[in-house]
């Protein structure tokens, strides 16, 4: 199945997209870029995940050629060491696809907003030849990451797919679970939703994960060891990898089959208002497994955090401008790039807390 995310670089060969530095032109000569320096007012700089990057960059590209004088700077160098540059004075803002904890905000310097930006997903990546769009049901994807669903042509597999023809082919399983990298974090959370025992192995005092992974030599990870291993299942973000052909369609909370699509994302989405405290407008909420017969189950966001009211009055400005742009006429480049528009009763949401934290 080729996925609708990302289709402007479905021409591109096999890459999982890393990135360095994004803001104003990349390939600027040192004399142009001092001359531009001279003319700065302020310049914001900001760190974190790389899984937006595609979206981020665009972002990025089209505000500060209309802001000049106001240029933001990103590094990206994953959520979790943005997270460390914004609380430890490194960023002026940080991007991440996993909010922070309860304990991380309450040692933060001051309050810390997380902006809901992108929607994005985790896709059940594997590797059989000549079967797309195979299913998935819940207990099927919590049995194979348990390692009790070992062969291809297990019952509850052929359940889910009446009529494939499946082999009897043993299923080569690449995790990072109990901990590990975002979209761990995304498919933890969906699986302990959906399944008492991984909750409870989630939750084992032990750390141990009942099914070794399978290891990988190289950078690709998941995307790597699926795409050259017959028999391979994994779980990617459907933006980032390109070069699989294979994704699974998971079946939802309301017992349909869907498959990752911006349409699927934003059904998921438009939930999210629902599960906001309308007084404490906490954004960091979980979309995995939302309600509704178009939703895609295991959806997530992309935030954008900021301090609610820094210290640096023009940067915050700055920023606070930026966001508001990215949430109203910058979805129509997220549009562009194949990426889901976010509900327009969850932007609603935003602007008033953005409005709260501009003051």
């Amino acid at each position: 199945m080729t996925l609708k995310i990302g289709k402007a670089l479905s021409k591109l060969p096999f890459v999982f997209v890393v990135c360095t530095q994004l803001g104003l032109a990349e390939s600027q000569s040192p004399k142009s870029e001092a001359a531009q320096k001279k003319h700065v007012e302020t310049r914001v700089d900001g760190a974190g995940s790389t899984t937006i990057y595609p979206l981020l960059s665009a972002w990025l590209g089209e505000y500060n050629r209309a802001h000049p004088r106001t240029p933001i700077y990103y590094q990206a160098i994953g959520s979790k060491a943005g997270i460390y540059a914004l609380t430890h004075g490194k960023a002026f803002f940080a991007a991440t696809d996993v909010p922070m904890s309860d304990d991380q905000l309450a040692n933060a310097s001051g309050r810390i907003l997380h902006i809901p930006v992108a929607l994005n997903a985790i896709v059940p990546a594997y590797n059989l030849a000549h079967i797309p769009d195979l299913r998935f049901s819940p207990d099927t994807l919590a049995g194979i990451f348990l390692g009790r669903v070992t062969k291809w042509n297990d019952p509850v597999i052929a359940g889910d797919n009446p009529g494939v023809d499946l082999p009897e082919l043993e299923i080569r399983v690449f995790h990072r679970f109990p901990k590990g990298d975002p979209e761990t974090f995304v498919m933890a959370d969906y699986l302990a939703k959906v399944s008492p025992d991984v909750k409870a192995t989630l939750t084992n005092s032990s750390g141990d994960w009942p099914l070794s992974s399978n290891s990988y030599r190289g950078a690709l990870g998941a995307a790597g060891f699926v795409h050259d291993t017959p028999g391979a299942i994994g779980y990617v973000w459907q933006n980032l990898v390109l070069g699989i052909e294979q994704y699974g369609v998971v079946k939802n909370a309301s017992g349909e089959f869907v498959a990752a699509s911006p349409e699927s994302l934003r059904a998921a989405g438009l939930s999210a208002a629902l599960s906001i405290d309308a007084r404490a407008m906490d954004f960091r909420v979980s979309i995995t497994n939302a309600p509704g017969k178009k939703s895609y189950p295991i959806a997530s966001f992309a935030w954008i955090l900021l301090y609610e009211n820094a210290k640096e009055k023009k940067k915050n400005e700055v920023m606070n401008d930026f966001v508001k742009w990215v949430l109203t006429d910058g979805q129509r480049v997220a549009l562009k790039l194949g990426y889901p528009s976010l509900p327009s009763n969850l932007v609603e949401i935003e602007l008033q807390r953005l409005g709260v934290g501009a003051k």
